[in-house]
């Protein structure tokens, strides 16, 4: 048993199959499925019910998963502290990407990768572009409005009126925005797409009364659940006793999603990629 033999079971169980693991540690499928039999040869056990479609683990797979993660995360981190130069990602975000979107996108990471270092730097969009394209930051997470190169779309943007929970609209399941006509307003300044919102109000002659601005989430949602006013923004989980409502009139094809060097250097970051896209890929 060695180090890359637990390296390959553990990719089939988080891929689901012998041909999406292969293609996440970067091997052909023959060697990956050599170092499965010999992995299994020298526990004497079968590890892997082998169907056409997918690799599911036999009881004695079960037992050994939970031990195989941790020697290999333990012996990951051993690596990483006596090496000069101990792994780590550096992450971009793009300033108003919502942040449970960005943790969720790392919790998925760290959960068979608790050894590597990671590093979050928030910034606008041109300072961000600008820290991809010089490679101070390893992956960017982004939308698909922002010109950057490789991007993996993940997540789908809906966009929707808040309110706070004790309003009339609370309860509806979908919603026009001309219900915001005379509605106190609370306007996103930071928002990138405030502009498209605005044209329709004026085409419709829609004229809700803003009186707040700010360019933080985080002040929009504790306003509008102080009843404060109402705003429109994407869809996101919140603490905030707000409820979200999807607009009928008004749809966004925009998308978040990662961006990173076709073809890193570091096994870590090609894990990375891989092991969110897949995620998202499977949710979807």
């Amino acid at each position: 048993m060695d180090l890359q033999q637990i390296k390959y079971f553990l990719a089939v169980v988080d891929s689901g199959t012998f041909l999406a693991a292969s293609k996440r540690v970067f091997v052909s499928q023959p060697t990956l499925s050599a170092g499965i039999r010999k992995l299994e040869e020298s526990l004497d056990t079968t590890l892997f019910h082998r169907g056409s479609r997918s690799a599911t683990l036999t009881q004695a797979g079960e037992r050994f998963l939970v031990p195989a993660r941790q020697a290999y995360n333990q012996l990951q981190a051993i690596k990483s502290q006596l090496s000069e130069q101990p792994e780590k990602i550096v992450v971009g975000v793009l300033k108003n990407i919502h942040m449970d979107y960005v943790a969720d996108i790392i919790r998925t990471y760290r959960a068979s990768h608790p050894h590597i270092l990671i590093e979050v730097v928030e910034a606008g969009s041109e300072d961000l572009l600008n820290l991809y394209k010089k490679k101070k930051v390893d992956v960017i997470v982004v939308n698909s409005l922002l010109a950057a190169d490789n991007f993996t779309p993940l997540i789908d943007e809906q966009l929707c009126l808040v309110v706070p929970k004790v309003h009339a609209f609370a309860g509806a399941e979908s919603i026009e925005l001309s219900v915001l006509n005379d509605e106190l307003f609370i306007e996103r300044t930071g928002c990138s797409f405030w502009q498209e919102v605005n044209d329709l109000f004026q085409k419709h002659d829609i004229r809700p009364r803003t009186v707040m601005q700010t360019a933080s989430d985080e002040f929009v949602l504790s306003l509008v659940a102080a009843n404060l006013g109402t705003s429109v923004m994407t869809y996101r989980e919140t603490p905030y006793d707000v409820s979200f409502i999807p607009l009928t009139d008004f749809s966004l094809d925009r998308t978040i999603g990662i961006c990173a060097a076709p073809a890193p250097e570091q096994g870590y970051l090609k894990d990375f990629c891989h092991l969110v896209a897949g995620r998202y890929s499977r949710r979807i």
